[in-house]
């Protein structure tokens, strides 16, 4: 540096007007140098900003494709009441031939009206029974179940409503036929297959051609044609 001061001196270039001129080239290579690290700068952020999106996009596509499946539970349809069905031994848990403290250990709500005399025929009352059902009672057991109205079906599916020939299908083989005592309808008696249910029946109520109304239980009882009246 030295000898191109002196050089420059001895060719006829003033020593302030060389220190200007070096002063300039040093402010020049400044401002290069500045601009460079702005477009350096400039390069890496782009470079974050692009590293961001893509850690980003990557994550919120890992996390839909592990976002859990919907528990929530499908609704059910809730299931009827199916208790309540009546054989030839009579409806649901109350039994021809059951007395009345064992059929309120299993109702307690199963009750007979007072009387003077406990062998008179009568009918209970209990809470839970279905409308249009009675219990015939008779020397303090239970000797029939009636079902005068309503949808209350036997073990086979036959009810009220029900054809003659229906009746007949259900009961193949089994159903004798008699005229009613006050209608143009009939009987349709359905004796059990079984010798040991022989004292058993369920007996249907008909206008001829549908039912009206049946009851079940054991004979002579479920054979009353009037009930107990």
């Amino acid at each position: 540096m030295q000898w191109s001061v002196r050089y420059a001196i001895h060719i006829g270039f003033s020593r302030s007007y060389f220190q200007r001129c070096q002063l300039n080239f040093m402010r020049t290579s400044l401002a290069v140098s500045a601009a460079l690290t702005l477009v350096a700068c400039a390069k890496s952020d782009e470079r974050r900003t692009d590293t961001t999106s893509i850690t980003t996009s990557s994550s919120t596509e890992t996390s839909q494709q592990t976002e859990p499946a919907s528990t929530t539970p499908t609704p059910q349809t809730p299931t009827p009441a199916t208790g309540w069905v009546v054989t030839e031994h009579g409806i649901g848990n109350l039994r021809a031939g059951m007395t009345v403290a064992e059929a309120r250990a299993v109702y307690p709500s199963f009750k007979v009206p007072s009387s003077r005399d406990s062998t008179a025929c009568t009918y209970a009352t209990m809470d839970a029974l279905p409308a249009g059902v009675g219990v015939m009672v008779e020397g303090g057991k239970i000797v029939r179940a009636e079902v005068r109205r309503g949808n209350v079906a036997t073990s086979t599916g036959a009810r009220i409503g029900d054809s003659e020939e229906k009746i007949k299908s259900l009961y193949p083989s089994q159903v004798t036929v008699s005229p009613h005592k006050y209608t143009d309808g009939h009987y349709l008696t359905v004796v059990p297959a079984s010798k040991a249910d022989s004292a058993f029946r369920i007996i249907f109520e008909t206008d001829g051609r549908k039912v009206l109304r049946y009851h079940a239980g054991v004979r002579p009882q479920v054979e009353y044609v009037e009930g107990c009246s």
